[in-house]
């Protein structure tokens, strides 16, 4: 009865994601959207916390939503991914348990997902999309080790682009090897680029997760863009091993 959803709700996230800057400000203050009475109620918070404004009810998420008294709320900017998803962000933003991420995830889309709001009214409806949007935009920022980075360098001042050179010309020619090798080996050779390339992976990401623990953005990007490149040698390897 519960996978369905859980394939579900994952895949929407998936298919969401949308970054942006933000910081990680946690103070406690709200404010209205407009005067109207309508929404007075269901305010953009701009810090989360566990008891709900409107009744005092423990929340069972981490985010503004209240079954027992239908509140809702928008998410400022500058409440973080991390706390959105009820994860530590320090001492290092970077190391994220999985598990734990997905069961967040699903935990809080039990709440917040539209469906769940499809008899309240219209402005509850939109306010429910919106902070539906904004968790999977979450996730998918933290479930991938790339994406990651990404966001804790924009959090942290420093854009990154698809166009970014990578600067080792040792590794820039062994990728230009590798993809070659991607398109004329058998099964096996490929099978062995993919372990290889794999354990780099798992290298890259060790060095990052040492920069960010020291907060050396500067390496962090240059790491980050060695990521990005394997992780294109990774797509590679599937699509020519999903064709033969």
């Amino acid at each position: 009865m519960f996978r369905p959803f859980l394939v579900r709700v994952v895949a929407v996230a998936q298919a969401t994601y949308r970054p942006s800057a933000l910081s990680n400000g946690y103070y406690t203050r709200s404010f209205a959207e407009n005067a109207n009475s309508s929404s007075s109620r269901h305010s953009v918070v701009t810090s989360l916390t566990k008891t709900c404004p409107s009744c005092g009810t423990i929340l069972p998420t981490a985010l503004p939503v209240c079954p027992n008294c239908n509140y809702i709320a928008r998410i400022h900017d500058s409440v973080s991914y991390h706390d959105i998803l009820g994860l530590p962000y320090e001492p290092n933003p970077f190391v994220v348990d999985a598990a734990l991420l997905k069961r967040r995830f699903i935990e809080a889309q039990r709440v917040s997902h539209p469906d769940a709001w499809a008899t309240k009214s219209e402005f509850q409806r939109d306010v429910a999309l919106h902070v539906s949007n904004t968790l999977n935009a979450a996730y998918k920022a933290l479930s991938s080790p790339l994406h990651r980075i990404e966001y804790i360098l924009r959090r942290n001042g420093l854009e990154t682009a698809e166009a970014d050179p990578l600067e080792d010309m040792e590794l820039i020619s062994e990728i230009m090897e590798v993809r070659e090798e991607i398109e004329a080996g058998d099964i096996e050779q490929i099978r062995a680029l993919e372990e290889d390339n794999d354990n780099k992976i798992r290298e890259v990401v060790s060095a990052l997760t040492k920069s960010v623990a020291e907060k050396d953005w500067k390496e962090t990007k240059v790491v980050s863009v060695r990521l990005k490149y394997l992780n294109g040698i990774a797509d590679a390897i599937k699509q020519r091993l999903d064709n033969m």
